[in-house]
């Protein structure tokens, strides 16, 4: 029921995914009447078989204070859905609706893994050289030096264990690269890192480096990490606006556009924000996605993708243990 669009975008990205992915059922929450409504249009009897809905007449909106949530609206569909990854009757949840409502429903139904005081907002964006993680990405706007350091250790691990890499590179966002800059956080925070095992750390990153591709995990606070994110996909919106004018300011740059077609197209898809929608709530002890509250069809699809592969591996399931690990080797030392 979240999001700018609701039911009409959710349902709809939903029954492409369930086409894409003939192995994955749905539980849809909310209002009967609308998510009927938006069922509609599919005529696909087989697939209407895999998604089961529920009527919730609690909704959570976006005025909806994070406390109140936790007092009277546990039973809102968004409430249920956690619920439901709590109760192992599904995988994954994903919602595109208010994200501290969700956050505060996962630690209070969901709990943290072990080790971990607080969740952080998690995902990826292109590099020259692939992709990166980042993170926190506005769930903690202030954050200590230990809680940057359990953020790096969920990034190494999510990566290790989505992309397969042995040792990410996990970097602190800075506003320098040399050792003598940055706050007393950071720099609290950087010798955490060097003494942890588990870390390739490999020192500061500063903003003109994000995107470099020598970073696999950039840690930072939720709110350099949220500004850094959000100005990243406004300049790939104004890339993608001043190319498109470009190529059509002649019959010259027309052709040449002509020309270049399929890998223009490959370089816009690249850029474009929603082509990297859906977020993890690294921390949880269950899999919960965050989608863009403004995205569309295609964007939720490609949030639904990323809660579908979390869910195949497994995410909390997987990383519980390492961090339980950790505690035990520290204790008895």
């Amino acid at each position: 029921m979240g999001g700018d669009f609701g039911p009409r975008v959710v349902v709809a990205a939903l029954v492409t995914s369930l086409r894409k992915h003939p192995s994955v059922s749905a539980l849809l929450f909310g209002d009967q009447h609308k998510l009927d409504d938006a069922l509609s249009d599919c005529m696909d009897k087989a697939l209407l078989s895999r998604i089961k809905t529920q009527h919730c007449d609690a909704v959570i909106t976006d005025d909806d204070d994070v406390s109140v949530v936790i007092r009277s609206k546990r039973d809102s569909s968004m409430g249920l859905a956690v619920k439901a990854v709590a109760d192992s009757e599904a995988d994954a949840c994903i919602s595109a609706g208010h994200t501290g409502a969700l956050m505060a429903l996962g630690m209070v139904i969901l709990k943290t893994l072990p080790g971990i005081s607080r969740p952080a907002i998690c995902t990826t964006f292109p590099t020259s050289q692939g992709r990166s993680y980042m993170l926190d990405l506005g769930a903690n706007l202030d954050c200590s030096a230990a809680q940057l350091s359990q953020f790096a250790l969920l990034g190494s691990l999510t990566m290790q264990e989505l992309d397969n890499i042995t040792t990410p590179r996990v970097r602190l966002l800075n506003v320098g690269e040399e050792a003598s800059k940055g706050s007393g956080v950071i720099k609290q925070a950087a010798d955490l890192l060097r003494d942890e095992p588990l870390i390739n750390y490999c020192g500061y990153v500063e903003g003109d480096g994000l995107f470099e591709g020598d970073t696999d995990v950039v840690v930072c606070d939720g709110f350099s990490g949220n500004v850094a994110l959000k100005t990243s996909e406004g300049v790939a919106r104004m890339i993608n606006a001043m190319l498109k004018d470009l190529l059509a300011s002649s019959w010259l740059t027309r052709l040449a556009g002509l020309l270049m077609l399929a890998p223009l197209k490959l370089f816009k898809a690249r850029l474009n924000p929603s082509e990297h929608n859906g977020a993890y709530l690294l921390g949880l002890n269950g899999v919960v996605i965050k989608s863009h509250g403004g995205a569309d069809e295609v964007a939720f699809g490609h949030a639904l993708d990323v809660a579908i592969e979390a869910a195949k591996h497994n995410l909390p399931d997987v990383l519980s243990p390492i961090l339980q690990g950790k505690i035990d080797r520290n204790q008895t030392k």
